[in-house]
């Protein structure tokens, strides 16, 4: 079976830093343990398979468009690149620096659009670290790519000005992007009211609504705050 060179250095990378904090107890760290058994997962997954075979696969295990997309474009195209921020942030979950705050907001969200039947929506941490994208989201039908979608509860404007904090949020976002050559992103400023659940519902609305009405190609920010 043929293992790209950039995955084996990826996991030869994983295995020098995990040994670099050989005396700690790695089975504790929460994030650190989820996102190795969701690469061994997806890899596993991935690698298992002919790629002549992967569309006829995943027809058969009746997949979202979402996950299809996932599975056969984004995860193939990181496997064939350099990322330039894998070794920072496997350190970061490592250290236990990240504390998955949004956690919560991601995943209601990812439910809520999964339970419709004009959306689908697929979360990472290879996304959300690697390429600046907390949801891969795709209204359905479509015939388009999903929309990479970043969610960030930092206001646009302040005191009726643009925010700097939001500017270099989008900045750097806008950097990822192009690194990555993502075609269709939506970054959403929202208040801390987002995760009641009538405002998961409307947010929902909002952000199938951009990827069914925007074009095949776009970067776009929208406000969100209910």
């Amino acid at each position: 079976m043929f293992i790209e060179p950039n995955l084996a250095t990826r996991i030869n990378e994983i295995g020098i830093t995990l040994l670099k904090y050989k005396n700690e107890l790695i089975d504790k760290k929460q994030f650190l343990i989820d996102f190795l058994n969701e690469f061994y997962y997806d890899i596993q997954t991935y690698l298992s398979l002919p790629q002549e075979k992967i569309q006829e696969f995943y027809q058969q295990k009746n997949i979202s468009l979402t996950e299809y997309y996932w599975y056969s474009v984004v995860l193939s195209d990181w496997l064939s690149k350099e990322d330039p921020k894998f070794s920072y942030w496997i350190e970061k979950l490592l250290l236990e620096e990240y504390k998955g705050n949004d956690q919560n907001l991601i995943l209601a969200l990812t439910q809520k659009i999964n339970a419709r039947s004009d959306g689908s929506a697929s979360h990472r941490y290879i996304l959300d670290f690697s390429m600046a994208t907390d949801l891969l989201v795709s209204h359905v039908p479509s015939q388009f790519e999903p929309v990479f979608v970043q969610l960030k509860g930092i206001p646009i404007f302040r005191d009726g000005q643009r925010n700097p904090d939001f500017i270099n949020e989008q900045q750097r976002w806008n950097s990822t992007l192009s690194c990555w050559c993502i075609k269709r992103a939506l970054l959403v400023a929202h208040n801390p009211e987002v995760n009641r659940p009538d405002n998961l519902l409307m947010l929902t609305d909002a952000i199938l609504k951009e990827s069914r009405d925007r074009p095949s190609e776009f970067r776009a920010s929208i406000v969100f705050h209910k």
